[in-house]
């Protein structure tokens, strides 16, 4: 009985995976002749046909990402470039595409001399894609963006520097050396540890009266995995949304600049440091934080 049914079956999930396929294949050709009619210089044809595919497309579709990232190619405006690869990263991403994406959005965020979103980008690209073979340029960019911004970024601007030794490979001398221009300035100085002088009269200066010992309050703090700071909370509830989608304990702390990524509460710092020897085993790079 069960054979039969299999068999029964078996035609139809061939012709539903025929159906796609050939849908697939379908998408595929329009985005190709608009891919050449951009060639030709027929941006604006290029971009109807695939406006025409959009419609009828869903995000859930294999051909929606495709579809968005080439239209984007084809923008004749950096405004209209942006608003797709955005929709791309909003709507889509987990495809295969939001890498690339991810990579244009901060080069057009750049352009128009915006390095914070550049660097914010920049820096979601390196706590998402571990094993994309682009993270160490991606890695000297950012360090490069970042240390561009100022002193209010150097924190942010050392860490990449962490991730980028990590990500470029020792034989990459010409990248390492680049790099490591920019380490003596994550070089802290030291604080000045040497008690006050001692006034002359020290002798005629009554004892202090010693202050009440304070009442310890009932504690409410808890350790994080901290895997990402932003200046805006758009990319910081977009990285937190995308960790969420893969199971993970995600959410922003902040109600102002910074806007921390933070994962997990956990009550003992041994607990936080298993679970982020986890996330980095899974790609995300982080580090422990005491949060009150």
């Amino acid at each position: 009985m069960i054979r039969l049914l299999l068999l029964l079956a078996l035609p139809a999930l061939v012709s539903a995976q025929t159906r796609d396929t050939t849908a697939r294949t379908a998408a595929d050709s329009v985005i190709q002749r608009a891919r050449k009619l951009g060639m030709e210089g027929r941006e604006g044809d290029g971009r109807r046909l695939i406006d025409s595919l959009l419609k009828v497309a869903t995000p859930d579709s294999a051909i929606y990402a495709e579809a968005l990232y080439a239209r984007a190619s084809l923008a004749t405006t950096a405004v209209d470039a942006e608003r797709d690869y955005r929709r791309l990263l909003i709507e889509v991403p987990l495809s295969p595409r939001a890498e690339d994406a991810l990579l244009q959005l901060a080069q057009l965020l750049q352009a128009r001399g915006d390095r914070r979103g550049a660097s914010d980008h920049l820096q979601r690209f390196m706590l998402t894609y571990a094993n994309s073979p682009a993270r160490p340029r991606v890695a000297l960019s950012l360090v490069r963006l970042l240390f561009e911004q100022g002193p209010q970024q150097q924190a942010r601007a050392c860490e990449a520097l962490r991730m980028g030794r990590e990500s470029i490979p020792s034989e990459s001398l010409e990248l390492r050396n680049q790099l490591e221009f920019y380490a003596p300035r994550c070089l802290m100085p030291v604080a000045d540890a040497s008690p006050p002088p001692v006034p002359a009269d020290s002798a005629a200066v009554p004892p202090a009266t010693p202050l009440p010992a304070a009442t310890p309050a009932a504690s409410t703090s808890f350790y994080s995995v901290q895997i990402a700071a932003y200046n805006s909370r758009e990319p910081a509830v977009s990285l937190a949304n995308t960790l969420v989608e893969r199971g993970l304990e995600a959410r922003v702390d902040g109600t102002a600049a910074p806007f921390r990524v933070r994962i997990g509460k956990f009550p003992t710092r041994a607990e936080a440091a298993k679970a982020a020897s986890s996330l980095k085993a899974q790609g995300h790079n982080g580090f422990i934080t005491l949060v009150k």
